[in-house]
């Protein structure tokens, strides 16, 4: 049989081909993890953790048990910390920071952004001391200070409980906080998030956790 050299360099090239053709799809498609936002939207539940020994701001973000995400508070400019919602590669989806009120109810106020880093809203506490109602609310608006949602705590709870409703009382949102050792674990129940997004039930997440470090420290 008479040997083919350019044959035999045809065939090894088109193996090699076939060999690169596979190894790119398969980076390709590591390479592309699922977008953080189309996670948590996704998500039933969501739990929220935070470290005994973590000394700032620093929260680790769960979807069934998988790490998807963090959330940390980061020097930004002279106005103070901005709390920052990131992948596990860091591309920021969303931050917060505290700014001036605009509404004289409110105690403090907190302006949301998006990935790109424009306003998407604000988040307002509202603390109550009278004879029927004691505690803390909070008020989400949109851009033009319109108010979308409300989260008000329930009573009787072991553990911190906060319902987040739409202003015709749909229930969005349930932040829970959890019972775990060396952590402290919240978990999130998605109700719907068509409404207000589910990144700012991450952020109320981390200020009540926040008003909570605070008392504890001051008692």
């Amino acid at each position: 049989m008479k040997f083919n050299f350019k044959w035999m360099m045809s065939l090894f090239l088109a193996i090699i081909l076939i060999y690169q053709t596979n190894v790119s799809c398969k980076a390709e498609n590591i390479a592309t993890p699922t977008d953080l936002l189309v996670q948590l939207n996704e998500a039933s539940t969501i739990t929220v953790k935070k470290s005994w020994f973590s000394f700032n701001k620093h929260y680790k973000v769960y979807v069934e048990g998988e790490k998807v995400g963090e959330m940390e508070g980061l020097y930004f400019n002279i106005f103070g910390e901005r709390l920052v919602l990131k992948d596990l590669k860091g591309n920021v989806y969303g931050s917060e920071q505290q700014v001036k009120r605009f509404n004289v109810r409110l105690n403090r106020i907190a302006q949301v952004y998006n990935g790109a880093d424009d306003p998407v809203g604000f988040i307002g506490e509202q603390v109550i001391r009278d004879f029927f109602r004691w505690g803390k609310t909070f008020h989400f608006y949109d851009t033009s200070f319109n108010e979308i949602a409300i989260s008000k705590q329930r009573w009787f709870r072991i553990f911190s409980e906060y319902m987040i409703e739409d202003m015709n009382g749909e229930m969005l949102y349930k932040v829970k906080k959890k019972w775990s050792l060396f952590t402290t674990t919240y978990e999130i129940t998605i109700y719907n998030s068509t409404i207000l997004p589910v990144e700012q039930a991450l952020f109320l997440t981390v200020i009540l956790n926040s008003i909570d470090e605070v008392d504890e420290n001051s008692e």
